[in-house]
């Protein structure tokens, strides 16, 4: 009796729910196109769960960089071009650095919420025509694939790497000059030998094979990589209150879930990297100090010259929450 009460429960609910929320397709634009894992795995389940929740009320459809070039997705989103995005704070550091800051912080997608981190950022871009819908947070970090093995004396000296604003103040402290290319130049470029290593997630330099153009990836990694999803705030404000409610549900769920799911993908690719005679070369600890305080302080300093007051309110929480190093 008790088992047949629950299935009409759950029917009446499901009914319910199809009934109150309105048929949706949202248009999903990635920095990245499907080489780089997270799209299939980490974006792609988040929209498989919204369906799933929804009773297939809410659909999607996802268009890569070759849609708008992947330094220049905010403005198509909050312009409602596209309703939502998958990208990474410093991906648009020249029109905000707000995002590009919660890579240097430590702790996972809880903390970001308890420290009130979170919201703040959520406020600082609604300023800009943008709701955040989630921070799915790789704690693996970041890693810097090499064409040759590390100095041990003279780190990175003389080389040239590819990588976004956020990795330059690594880079630097490693001796090293910095090379902004997007994510489809870097295999042709290591190739040619026109850079000498690229900074790339942990996830990734398999599906950007990587590992036929460079050697050498250097370890430990450092920081953590935030994937933020945003919605056109237009958008947003035109879904009835309970696809708002039902998105933000799943959205905060699927954070937790998305650390897991980043741990997997990450085993794999280090297994694959090393199947492929890719060797790890290591920071000496000297190194590896010089590394972990530029990666906190010369990020949170980038970020806050661009976007002062915003960065600042999250170096004050982050320390009150101990999620500065």
């Amino acid at each position: 009796m008790c088992r047949k009460f629950a299935l009409c429960m759950s029917l009446v609910m499901s009914l319910t729910l199809s009934q109150a929320l309105a048929a949706e397709q949202f248009r999903v634009l990635s920095s990245w196109d499907n080489s780089y894992e997270p799209v299939g795995q980490i974006l792609g389940g988040f929209l498989e769960r919204l369906e799933e929740e929804s009773n297939g009320e809410i659909t999607s459809r996802v268009s890569g960089p070759e849609t708008f070039p992947p330094f220049e997705q905010l403005d198509p989103v909050s312009r409602g071009l596209m309703d939502m995005l998958f990208t990474n704070g410093a991906y648009h550091y020249n029109d905000t650095a707000v995002a590009m800051s919660l890579d240097s912080l430590i702790g996972g997608p809880d903390k970001l919420r308890e420290s009130g981190i979170w919201d703040h950022v959520d406020e600082s871009y609604q300023e800009r025509g943008l709701k955040l819908i989630a921070v799915l947070y790789d704690m693996n970090g970041y890693a810097i694939m090499l064409r040759e093995a590390l100095d041990p004396d003279n780190g990175l000296k003389g080389r040239r790497i590819r990588g976004t604003p956020i990795y330059h103040p690594v880079i630097e402290a490693l001796g090293a000059s910095p090379v902004v290319l997007s994510a489809s130049e870097i295999y042709p470029a290591l190739e040619r030998g026109v850079v000498d290593g690229a900074a790339w997630p942990t996830v990734g330099p398999v599906g950007l094979r990587l590992y036929e153009v460079a050697d050498y990836m250097l370890r430990p990694s450092f920081g953590q990589v935030g994937h933020e999803v945003f919605m056109g705030l237009d958008k947003w404000n035109s879904l009835d209150q309970e696809t708002r409610d039902l998105i933000s549900r799943v959205a905060e769920e699927y954070e937790a879930e998305a650390v897991d799911k980043f741990n997997e993908i990450v085993a794999m690719e280090e297994s694959t990297l090393e199947k492929e005679g890719v060797t790890i070369t290591e920071l000496n600890d000297k190194q590896q100090a010089q590394v972990d305080k530029a990666w906190f302080q010369g990020a949170m300093d980038l970020a806050e010259k661009q976007s002062p007051e915003a960065v600042k309110r999250i170096r004050e929480l982050a320390a009150e929450a101990g999620m500065a190093p």
